[in-house]
């Protein structure tokens, strides 16, 4: 009974905690972590047994390992290699090389230094994926590169489990012994894998055909943990079966399953994972070591900030970029804990230095959600600085002086520029270069930059925000520029300074989140797509065509949802009557017409040739043949306006006529 009445203190008091986090928007891991502190026998002593506690927490351990071996994909990770190789794979080893060297200076022996490298060069993929989700920028370049260092230091794990008893044999033990004991141990796995690849997919086909989801669950659970057991029976660490269990089915058809069914076991799991972390936190030794617990935290973030730094420059990314990517990283991660614990009950490390790593690490989790909000703050007053700034201000003029080189000779005009290189910016330079539209393309992934050159485009490597990098991408004779990227922080600076640098120039830009579209067309944008919007849009248009609406019907549909941002469907507080009056007037446009004889909506910009002019000036039915039969002005519809009628800026024209008379139409309105 003493365990149920555990996980009951545990249960109410996370939740209480918890609840609170999310109204102070602080990560539900660094509650989690609090509950543990907070209930455990180190301070209040409501739970004093925490070993059945711990128990459980291994579970969570288990569970997560296996979602990461089920997750784990050659594909995702082969679009990523370099960052993992050079950015994750650099990371770590600096880590721990760096931190082994500090260690031997304050006389640790060389197994303990190394180890502390491993414990310290890990961060927290929970923390970090939980923010970079909540902040919207998990595709933004920061968070690739952050989810590329923690996808290596996720595998890294695994050998570092393996490497660890090895660091434990003292000196005048029989290192052959025990070498030979790994060795057999690893032979053993590479068999039971290699049986289990075969066998288990053969297991979960069998079962899936039972149709019964609680078979399905369980086999799925059976795996996991008894895999865990046997790379446990054979001397090494339960995550390292549950992660090869999970690998072998992530090549099966049912991964996506198995991932559904196990994760909200996971997620119970880890939450006691990260209270029993707590728990073990002594609080009299923190009050007692407030000065080695303030400065080995402090040491661990500016040591992991520095080498992340280092590395993402090195990879030549913007240096707002890397300084939000080491900021982001820089705490320790859960995974640290777990070999920690390894560590202490291999004797590697003492209760002391537990503590110590304990109470650091743990400083540092719950101070990663503020570093990560300061950090656009800090890298903006960094490049502004002298030393910074001034080393940005030459980096920027070479790279503006490089890009310049092929253009010196015939500088564009009228031309567009592409800002990201990504599947959408690709996408437009493909159409564009078949229509022999000039184009420049502007990408600061050096890997993207690689492939666009090769492709024989003209591309500039450098910060879109930066008014070199524009000016290289001679920006005041261009006619349009599209941000074809996902970064909200950086299309924000960058549509703004695009529309500093030429007021007459065309922004076209595209956001993820509809709560972002106000704030890009105040900056200057001209036209911003929602992505969210654009999936509904683009799902209304296949409903209607497999209900048999015309081309021309669905387009004007669509044109009404497009206009004026979006407001038929964004504003809730869209009046009935003017819905009802948008029904009509479609209704009624959309009456038998013969089926050569197009209806094309075209909106009048600042831009526009037509603006200020009235439909007899322009000449519209004389000089196309086309007939306006409505416009829609500010929500209002105006029947077959009279030839004196005057176009303004926002007028929606209808047009109706043919292809080609409606194109010479446009042209005359344009």
């Amino acid at each position: 009974m003493q365990l149920i009445q555990d996980i009951v203190i545990i249960l109410f008091s996370a939740v209480v905690i918890i609840v609170i986090c999310s109204k102070l928007k602080i990560p539900s891991v660094v509650g989690f972590l609090l509950t543990g502190i907070i209930i455990g026998p180190y301070t209040t002593g409501i739970i004093k047994n925490t070993h059945d506690i711990e128990l459980l927490a291994e579970i969570g351990i288990v569970l997560m390992m296996f979602i990461i071996g089920i997750e784990f994909s050659i594909k995702k990770l082969n679009r990523i290699k370099n960052l993992i190789i050079f950015a994750g794979g650099g990371q770590v080893v600096f880590t721990v090389v760096v931190v082994a060297g500090v260690a031997l200076l304050f006389n640790l022996t060389f197994a303990q230094s190394i180890f502390f490298g491993f414990i310290v060069s890990l961060s927290s993929t929970a923390i970090v994926l939980k923010l970079l989700q909540d902040k919207k920028q998990i595709d933004s370049p920061h968070g690739k590169i952050e989810l590329a260092i923690l996808l290596f230091q996720d595998l890294c794990v695994v050998p570092m489990v393996i490497l660890t008893p090895i660091l434990a044999l003292k000196e005048g033990s029989d290192l052959g012994s025990n070498l030979l004991q790994t060795g057999i141990a690893f032979v053993s796995i590479n068999i039971i894998f290699f049986t289990a690849r075969k066998v288990m997919p053969f297991i979960l086909n069998v079962i899936v055909k039972t149709r019964l989801k609680e078979i399905f669950i369980l086999t799925s659970l059976f795996m996991c943990i008894g895999m865990a057991f046997l790379t446990n029976y054979l001397g090494l660490s339960l995550a390292l079966g549950s992660f090869i269990a999970g690998l072998i089915i992530s090549e099966s058809r049912y991964s996506h399953q198995v991932v559904a069914d196990i994760l909200p076991f996971k997620e119970s799991f880890n939450s006691i994972f990260f209270i029993s972390v707590g728990m073990l936190l002594n609080f009299n030794f923190v009050m007692t070591n407030i000065p080695d617990v303030l400065m080995f935290g402090a040491g661990i973030f500016l040591l992991k900030a520095i080498v992340i730094l280092v590395f993402v420059l090195f990879l030549k990314y913007p240096f707002r970029v890397a300084v939000i990517s080491a900021m982001g990283l820089a705490h320790a991660g859960e995974f640290s804990f777990v070999l920690a614990k390894l560590g202490l009950g291999y004797s590697i490390l003492n209760e002391d230095m537990f503590q110590l790593f304990l109470s650091a690490s743990i400083l540092t989790m719950m101070f990663s959600p503020f570093a990560f909000s300061l950090s656009p703050g800090i890298a903006t007053r960094a490049e502004k600085g002298a030393f910074v700034g001034g080393w940005l201000k030459r980096k920027e003029k070479k790279t503006a002086l490089n890009s310049q080189i092929d253009t010196a000779k015939t500088p564009p005009e009228d031309h567009v520029i592409i800002v990201g290189y990504g599947l959408n910016g690709r996408n437009l330079a493909k159409v564009l270069n078949s229509r022999k539209i000039p184009f420049i393309i502007v990408e600061m992934n050096p890997d993207n930059v690689k492939e666009a050159d090769k492709r024989g485009h003209k591309v500039i490597y450098g910060d879109a925000t930066k008014r070199k990098i524009l000016e290289a991408a001679a920006i005041k004779t261009a006619k349009v520029i599209t941000f074809a990227i996902s970064d909200s922080l950086v299309i924000d600076h960058a549509v703004a300074t695009a529309r500093f640098m030429n007021p007459k120039i065309l922004i076209i830009a595209r956001t993820k989140y509809v709560t972002e579209i106000d704030q890009l067309y105040e900056l200057g944008a001209d036209i911003v797509f929602a992505e969210e919007y654009e999936t509904s849009i683009e799902i209304l248009a296949k409903v209607m065509t497999a209900y048999g609406y015309s081309k021309e019907a669905i387009n004007r549909e669509l044109s009404v949802l497009h206009s004026k941002r979006y407001a038929m469907i964004r504003d809730k507080s869209t009046p009935e009557e003017n819905i009802a009056d948008s029904k009509r007037i479609s209704d009624k446009i959309n009456r038998e017409i013969p089926a050569e004889i197009d209806i094309h909506q075209f909106v009048i910009t600042g831009k526009c040739g037509g603006k200020g002019k009235s439909i007899a000036e322009l000449g519209i039915r004389t000089n196309s043949g086309a007939t306006v039969i409505s416009v829609i002005r500010e929500e209002q519809h105006i029947p077959n306006p009279q030839a004196d009628f005057l176009l303004i800026e926002g007028d929606t024209v209808v047009l109706m006529g043919t292809t080609e008379q409606i194109e010479k139409a446009v042209e005359l309105l344009a």
